[in-house]
């Protein structure tokens, strides 16, 4: 029975695989994953892009996700078509004191106008020193929060609109476009 017992104590222990060896193996199957992963993922867009008819701009889709604010509608005519686009007239930049009482801030915006004709355009155009003085009462009153997302950008709109149609009740305008904004 001792030479039993002394034959289990000499059998070689199995080996196991020094450190470093292990955590190389393990390294290497780790980028494996990764680009097994990698590829999947890339697979599986591009099916998706496939099934769905390519890149292509779904402006329905922009409609369903838009938020909410005052829409901006071409007119039609009398015979149901749209109307083209009027003329537009380009103010000067504003550069705002913001209200903030924490820190100086600063906004620069650009506005462009639509009108409805040559007529309105010349209009707005003698009247821009009252326009402006309006737009920049109510804009320094605005404070850095209120011109973030794009909610507020509606918001600030309708009431600059609402302003031009006090500064200029005979003007027919049929859009505001912010063309630049920064605050800072």
């Amino acid at each position: 029975m001792a030479e039993k017992e002394a034959k289990v104590d000499e059998a070689p222990a199995p080996t196991a695989a020094p450190a470093p060896v292990a955590a190389a193996r393990s390294g290497r199957l780790v980028t494996i994953l990764h680009v097994v992963n990698t590829v999947v993922l890339v697979a599986v867009l591009v099916l998706q892009v496939l099934r769905s008819g390519g890149l292509r701009h779904d402006a329905r889709a922009d409609e369903r996700t838009a938020p909410a604010g005052p829409p901006q509608r071409a007119e039609k005519k009398g015979d149901g078509k749209e109307a083209l686009p009027g003329p537009t007239l380009k103010l000067a930049d504003f550069v705002i004191h913001l209200r903030d009482t924490d820190v100086d801030r600063y906004a620069r915006v650009s506005f462009e106008l639509e009108l409805a004709d040559e007529k309105a355009k010349d209009t707005v155009t003698s009247r821009m020193p009252q326009i402006r003085d309006a737009f920049l009462a109510f804009l320094s009153d605005r404070r850095a929060e209120e011109f973030r997302g794009s909610d507020a950008i509606f918001r600030i709109k309708g009431a600059l609109v609402q302003k031009l149609g006090d500064a200029v009740p005979s003007a027919s305008v049929r859009a505001l476009y912010i063309t630049e904004l920064v605050v800072q």
